[in-house]
């Protein structure tokens, strides 16, 4: 299985989020930058040379130095829920011998355990230069996108598995009332809700399938009191939280 992905508009999405469109002379670190999209994207002003790229799927990293071989590119051989399942548990964020003064993840801590992105964010903010800053995403599951007034993005997270077949339809409803009011919850496979815990039970490998974390805003900003928690940019669903240094 592939996890290459083609998707376009990360550096739009955070230049917005940080209000800074021109990077040249800036090291940028993509902690989970797939194959390098940010940099596909046409209004990125990402210097190649000074762009590094982290990420658990060594595919991807071996399909972005392909396409990109002035970046330097790393592969994270960390366990991930699905995307490396047989991955190290709890492997320390590599030093890769420089301070960035952009740190972005985009879609990483939202298949993330609780535990995991609060020990990673704190590794990363060890990794900014002064007057760094460190954005990553997550999904509130209460807001509404993409103009759709009427189904929150839990709610649309669940209409697209029971679309896919993985829920029924009655499932999805009695899953969409268990999270009424939760803080933070995850949903895995499609179809077990584990509300406010990371207590989630060993999976075989060939199990894992998705790994979906929601966490609302006023939560997040329980957890990263020192961020500016922004809404979303660029058309996506997904909030930024933003942490400077200095």
């Amino acid at each position: 299985m592939t996890f290459v992905s083609t998707r376009c508009g990360q550096f739009t999405y955070f230049s917005r989020q940080v209000g800074e469109a021109v990077w040249h002379g800036k090291k940028v670190l993509d902690f989970g930058g797939n194959i390098g999209n940010i940099l596909r994207d046409p209004n990125s002003t990402i210097d190649h040379q000074l762009y590094w790229c982290l990420d658990v799927d060594q595919e991807s990293i071996e399909t972005g130095k392909q396409g990109y071989p002035e970046g330097n590119w790393c592969f994270y051989n960390r366990y991930s829920f699905f995307f490396n399942p047989r991955g190290i548990h709890n492997l320390p964020i590599p030093d890769l011998g420089h301070k960035f003064d952009y740190i972005l993840a985009f879609s990483v801590f939202t298949n993330t355990s609780q535990a995991d992105m609060l020990q990673m964010v704190d590794q990363l903010e060890r990794l900014l230069a002064d007057r760094g800053t460190l954005v990553f995403t997550f999904i509130d599951p209460y807001s509404f996108s993409w103009g759709a007034p009427h189904r929150n993005n839990f709610q649309w997270r669940l209409d697209l598995e029971s679309e896919h077949g993985n829920i029924s339809t009655s499932q999805a409803e009695s899953l969409d009332r268990r999270a009424q009011n939760a803080e933070w919850f995850i949903l895995v496979n499609g179809s077990d809700l584990f509300i406010e815990t990371d207590d989630v039970p060993v999976y075989e490998a060939e199990q894992q399938r998705t790994f979906h974390v929601f966490h609302t805003e006023k939560y997040m900003k329980t957890l990263f009191p020192q961020a500016t928690i922004l809404p979303p940019a660029n058309n996506e669903m997904q909030h930024g939280c933003v942490i400077r240094k200095g």
